[in-house]
């Protein structure tokens, strides 16, 4: 029978030059994937020399001086921070404590704090520079006492003499409170803290409130109060009708709450919920000195945590809620 010859076999050659163009084509696909190897390890070695660089330099560069962003989130600065354990038990102690209808205060807690106004209050060439209700006589805590005495003095050499501001109501015991008959109840009340003052225009004889064109009204922030109940927050508050009361809460806290038209409940919520952890809010007290505020909650075991600065001086304010506000005066270096 004949073959089938319509497909002639390869020659030796054929198959050499197949041969050839396979393992040429083996090694330029070798080739290629040995240069994107070498790339991917060149790509991760610069990447390696680039982190090293920045981190020598930001090694050798000086910390930023504070807080500069004008949203009011610190960027950074050289505040260090050490761990310290603080008493749980304090959230009810400091002058920013939240007292009203939804949180009590115990008034008894704060008396080591008080000072006599009439007995310390300090007259100008012989003259007193406001008038106070003697009897019950007025107690404040110190340091709001403190502030409020710079501030009538002030307003008093301002007037040229006239003292005419009337303090009428400080702090409150149970029964103070209970005595006024007032829709708040004995223990419920701001005034129990101590930092709370009722200021009305004229002299015993009359009790206006201050009105909105007083210097002290446009002034106060600047000595660290804030009109306790302003209106249009009574939602907050609880309170209406009140608006001769004002509350000292210290000098960053007061310029910030004016600036941004926060009551006390709105300021300390707004810390409460947003400046947390390494999230400080950044402020300026009327002078243009620089701080930076934070909350820490409180522990349920009886001492809490609280990172605070080495290098700064420092306050630590419970909120009578539930944590503590630490505020830090990058103005105010130590050690």
């Amino acid at each position: 029978m004949g073959q089938d010859r319509s497909t002639p076999p390869r020659s030796f050659n054929t198959v050499i030059k197949s041969n050839r163009a396979a393992r040429a084509k083996r090694l330029r696909r070798g080739r290629i994937t040995l240069l994107a190897i070498c790339s991917v390890v060149i790509l991760i070695l610069l990447a390696l020399i680039a982190f090293l660089v920045a981190s020598i330099v930001d090694l050798f560069l000086p910390p930023p001086s504070g807080p500069t962003d004008p949203n009011g989130q610190n960027p950074g600065n050289n505040v260090s921070y050490v761990a310290m354990a603080w008493e749980s038990s304090k959230v009810s102690s400091g002058v920013l404590l939240v007292v009203n209808d939804e949180h009590s205060f115990d008034p008894d807690t704060v008396v080591g704090d008080l000072i006599n106004v009439y007995e310390n209050r300090t007259k100008i060439d012989g003259s007193n520079p406001y008038q106070i209700i003697t009897n019950p006589p007025l107690f404040m805590h110190k340091e709001a006492f403190s502030y409020m005495e710079k501030m009538m003095q002030k307003y008093y050499t301002l007037s040229e003499g006239d003292g005419s501001v009337l303090v009428k109501y400080a702090y409150r015991t149970y029964a103070d409170q209970d005595k006024l008959g007032s829709v708040v109840k004995a223990g419920y009340s701001d005034h129990h803290t101590g930092c709370c003052i009722a200021l009305q225009q004229g002299d015993v004889g009359g009790y206006p409130p201050l009105e909105t064109s007083h210097w002290i009204y446009d002034n106060c922030h600047r000595y660290g109060f804030v009109q306790r109940y302003p209106a249009g927050k009574e939602a907050s508050t609880g309170v209406s009708d009140y608006e001769h009361c004002y509350r000292y809460v210290g000098l960053p806290h007061a310029n910030y709450m004016t600036e941004h038209s926060l009551c006390l409940e709105e300021y300390v919520e707004l810390l409460r919920t947003q400046y947390t952890g390494s999230n400080h809010l950044s402020v300026k007290d009327a002078s243009g000195e620089s701080y930076e505020v934070y909350y820490v909650p409180a522990s349920a075991n009886e001492l809490t945590t609280i990172q605070v600065p080495e290098n700064y001086a420092y306050t630590v304010s419970g909120d009578n809620i539930g944590g503590f506000i630490v505020t830090v005066c990058l103005d105010q270096p130590i050690g």
